[in-house]
């Protein structure tokens, strides 16, 4: 398991062609779908199949909340009226489509732009590690938007730690001997409470900050949850804030750079994006969103190609899935991306190559199946942050597209294979420098010409499933 990494579940579905099996390990059992038709059937079970006994624990094990705080997280986990399921409420209130999403978007992607002047100013190239470059940009835009002036993310110490910390997610959780082996993630976890106490102490919502990060604040603050708890609540919220959207842009940015013919077709789009007015451009994003279907098809592809992450649930009571598997309460069901992702069935037999109009809607082509896109997961635990995620990288990617030429040092854009350290997504081998090179330099204007509606980048069926939460 551990030699085949993210492919070991690949593997199993191919030598044994069974559309769900058992994992048998000491204490437990897991149940792996590898059956495409049988997901919907199964996020339908939002009550007796539910990732809020999952979510207590991150609470406990990857969080660090005192006993206090994990009694009132921990309460009625898969009610309503619970804190797991209004704390996703409250958060989602600042990433769903609307104006609270509007106004988080703008300041992120004005904080990129800005960025690029910075670099097309220098009117010359300059070289960088481009995963490297493009996690701190999407970072700091990210929690710059989110934290606003007294973003704890400004100091290099808190960054350093965020890495260390990130570092132990999979050891954390599962909570197998973490003051030996994931000593340095607990370190570094203190860092990051201390500075978001700090945060808090001294008003930093106060300056700039977005809804998103006043409500996951106030909800736990009002049901007597202490600051420090707080603090450890937001700092693992974090990874979920960042930790996969920047590998995420780096592929895009790899993908959309590294090979011609996705360059020219990317380019072509964007470039009917771009308004001219008095010498100066203006960057439409909100065209982007909704007429460029080749650069938000790369993205998706991108997505589908390298993420490797898990869909968890756990099994609340005894329940016959689809009215033949029997699933046992205390246990736990994986939807794996990567058997999804590398679906023949659902993709074609082009599924193991990276093709940028895979996502491209075209009469008298076969669509793919919507359900097989795990990227951002499915049903009623769809990430509540992929509208915001997306647009902050479709618009970084078009204003580089526009703005910049990416040329790697060494003529090769070779990443030495992948390393699996992140939860959701590949990382490269090993980073790439790269030549950023200005194409003008022009004043740039990036815009909303419209409210933001939504993109479809994942399929949503949580209305449906609310609809059948009774159902079991």
């Amino acid at each position: 398991m551990v030699m085949k990494g993210s492919k070991f579940h690949s593997f199993l579905r191919d030598k044994y062609k069974m559309p769900i099996y058992t994992l048998r390990l000491p204490g437990s059992r897991l149940y792996i779908i590898n059956d495409t038709s049988i997901i919907p059937v199964l996020q339908r079970q939002v009550r007796t199949l539910s990732i809020s006994p999952m979510m207590v624990r991150v609470f406990s094990h990857f969080m660090g909340v005192s006993e206090q705080a994990l009694d009132i997280m921990g309460r009625d986990p898969i009610e309503d009226h619970g804190f797991v399921h209004q704390i996703t409420l409250e958060t989602g209130k600042g990433l769903s489509p609307g104006p609270n999403l509007d106004d988080l978007n703008a300041q992120a992607v004005h904080i990129l732009n800005t960025s690029l002047d910075v670099l097309c100013a220098k009117q010359a190239s300059t070289t960088v590690k481009l995963f490297e470059w493009a996690s701190y940009e999407i970072m700091m835009a990210t929690t710059n938007a989110v934290y606003g002036v007294y973003n704890p993310f400004k100091d290099p110490v808190v960054r350093e730690a965020y890495y260390k910390y990130e570092a132990g997610l999979i050891t954390l959780i599962t909570g197998f001997l973490p003051s030996i082996v994931a000593r340095e993630s607990l370190q570094a976890r203190e860092i990051l409470t201390d500075a978001f106490v700090k945060y808090y102490t001294e008003s930093g919502l106060d300056e700039g900050s977005s809804i998103y990060a006043r409500n996951r604040f106030e909800y736990p603050s009002k049901l007597g949850v202490s600051l420090r708890d707080v603090a450890k609540m937001e700092v693992g919220g974090s990874i979920g804030l960042i930790s996969n959207s920047m590998p995420a842009t780096f592929w895009m940015i790899y993908h959309a750079f590294a090979d011609s013919t996705v360059l020219g077709d990317c380019r072509r789009e964007v470039a009917q994006a771009v308004q001219e007015k008095d010498g100066e451009n203006y960057l439409d994003i909100a065209y982007i969103k909704s007429q460029c279907p080749i650069l938000l098809s790369t993205m998706q592809e991108a997505f589908r190609f390298h993420s490797i992450g898990l869909s968890a649930r756990a099994v609340v009571e005894d329940h016959l899935l689809g009215g033949k598997y029997l699933l046992k309460k205390g246990n736990t069901v994986l939807i794996p991306s990567t058997v999804q992702h590398s679906s023949s069935l659902a993709w074609g037999e082009n599924v193991a190559e990276f093709y940028h109009k895979r996502f491209v809607k075209e009469s008298g082509t076969k669509k793919h199946d919507h359900t097989a896109f795990r990227a951002f997961g499915g049903g009623a635990t769809l990430c509540p942050g992929r509208h915001f995620a997306s647009t902050e990288i479709l618009a970084f990617a078009s204003a580089i597209l526009l703005r910049l030429d990416i040329k790697p040092s060494n003529g090769s854009w070779e990443t030495s294979g992948y390393k699996e350290t992140n939860a959701a997504f590949r990382l490269p081998g090993q980073d790439i420098d790269v030549k950023l090179v200005p194409r003008d330099n022009k004043t740039w204007h990036v815009f909303f010409s419209e409210p933001g509606n939504p993109m479809e980048v994942a399929e949503d069926s949580t209305a449906t499933e609310r609809d059948t939460k009774g159902d079991h």
